[in-house]
């Protein structure tokens, strides 16, 4: 049998500040609620925002921290890489949402579907298809 283990670094970028405390809380999908939320992006990172108030849409890389890593099978005998679920083995999320609005480091969005203390791994702006 093949050895897969290999170390993977990833480093937070900002985390996330979201009006829900658990995963039942979040949405789905972020376009599934009109919540607001802000990203603050840590201070070594504040150079790679250049540019960014020139788009509308971002796809936000986060790491659904309260999720269950041990469940790669739903009750409904789905496996995890066939849904849209934040349990799965190593549980990145990604989500479209609106930016509204940035201040300094501070990035005021709207759908975005993360639970409240997130790690951000990854702010891009959105694909066409997801604007």
């Amino acid at each position: 049998m093949t050895d897969h283990s290999m170390e993977l670094v990833s480093v937070p970028v900002g985390i996330a500040y979201t009006p829900y405390e658990t995963l039942s809380d979040a949405p789905h999908q972020g376009f599934a609620d009109d919540a607001e939320a802000e990203i603050q992006i840590f201070d070594e990172y504040t150079d790679a925002l250049s540019g960014i108030e020139n788009t509308i849409r971002i796809t936000v890389v986060y790491w659904a921290h309260l999720a269950d890593r041990t469940e790669i099978v739903g009750e409904d005998g789905v496996g995890a890489f066939a849904r849209r679920s934040p349990n799965r083995p190593n549980p990145l999320s990604i989500c479209a949402c609106t930016l509204l609005e940035i201040d300094s480091t501070t990035l005021r969005v709207r759908g975005l579907d993360a639970v409240d203390e997130s790690k951000v791994l990854d702010i891009k702006p959105a694909l066409q298809t997801e604007r």
